[in-house]
C-alpha cells in the first residue's frame, strides 16, 4: 500500500519522469497567488518564454509581481514560480519557467521570434599590392546594412539588401538596433539564395551575460507584443 501511495503521489504532483508535451497543459485550471491573494483562471497559451492565463480577477496584479502557479493538468499537479510580463484584458502573461516542470518533453533550445530589426554588417577586407617592387597589405571597413527576419537566443536570420558574399562558416561583426545598439559577431551557417533578397543564417559567438541578458528581454517583449497583436485581430473578426 506504501508503495502504490507513494507511486499516485509521484503522479499527481508531476515528479515521475513520464513525459508529456506542451499541448497536454493548455486549458487547464490554473491557480495564481502573490502576497496570500489568490485567483484562479485557465491556461490558455504556452510557447517560448510565456504563458498567458484568461481571468477575470487580472486587475489585481502588477507589471512584474511576482506569482505563484498551481497548474492541474491532465499529466498532474504543477507548481511554478513565474513572474507578471504583461497584462491584456482578461489575460495575464507570465513568464514560462518550463525548466520548473519535471517531465516536459525537450523543445527547441532556443525558439525564434518573428522581428525585422535593422542593423549593420562591418565587412573588412584587406588586399596586397605591390608598390616598387615590395608588397603591401591594405585594409578596409565598409558598412551595409541588414534587416532580422527573426531571432533567437543563438542565432538570427538577416537578409543584405546589397553587400559582399558571405560563405558559410565566415565570422562577421554585426550591430542590430535593439533597445541599444546590440554589438556582436556571428558565424554564417545557412545561405537561402532561393528568396528574392539572399537570406542568411547565423549564429551568435560568445556573448557575455549582460548580452544574453539584453537579447532575452528583447525577445520576449517581441514575444508578448506579437501574440497580443494577433489575439487582438482575431477578436476583431
Amino acid at each position: 500500500m506504501a508503495g502504490g501511495t507513494k507511486t499516485r503521489a509521484h503522479e499527481l504532483y508531476g515528479s515521475d519522469k513520464a513525459k508529456f508535451s506542451i499541448k497536454s497543459l493548455l486549458h487547464s485550471r490554473t491557480v495564481v497567488e502573490k502576497d496570500g491573494y489568490v485567483s484562479t483562471g485557465i491556461l490558455t497559451h504556452a510557447e517560448g518564454d510565456m504563458m498567458e492565463i484568461e481571468l477575470t480577477e487580472f486587475k489585481q496584479f502588477e507589471l512584474g509581481d511576482p506569482v505563484n502557479l498551481t497548474l492541474y493538468t491532465p499529466v498532474g499537479i504543477h507548481r511554478l514560480r513565474s513572474s507578471v510580463i504583461a497584462k491584456a484584458s482578461g489575460a495575464l502573461a507570465v513568464l514560462f519557467p518550463e525548466r520548473s516542470l519535471v517531465g516536459l518533453e525537450e523543445r527547441r533550445e532556443s525558439p525564434r521570434v518573428d522581428a525585422a530589426v535593422r542593423g549593420t554588417l562591418k565587412y573588412k577586407q584587406s588586399r596586397e599590392v605591390s608598390v616598387r617592387d615590395e608588397l603591401l597589405t591594405f585594409e578596409a571597413e565598409e558598412d551595409f546594412e541588414l534587416v532580422t527576419r527573426n531571432l533567437s537566443n543563438s542565432g538570427v536570420a538577416f537578409q543584405l539588401a546589397f553587400g559582399p558574399r558571405l560563405h558559410i562558416g565566415q565570422i562577421i561583426d554585426v550591430s542590430l538596433e535593439l533597445e541599444t545598439a546590440f554589438h556582436c559577431q556571428l558565424e554564417i551557417i545557412r545561405r537561402d539564395e532561393n528568396a528574392q533578397r539572399e537570406t542568411f543564417g547565423a549564429r551568435f559567438l560568445e556573448l557575455n551575460e549582460q548580452q544574453r541578458r539584453a537579447l532575452r528581454a528583447f525577445l520576449i517583449r517581441e514575444q508578448v507584443g506579437a501574440y497580443f497583436r494577433h489575439k487582438q485581430l482575431n477578436a476583431k473578426r
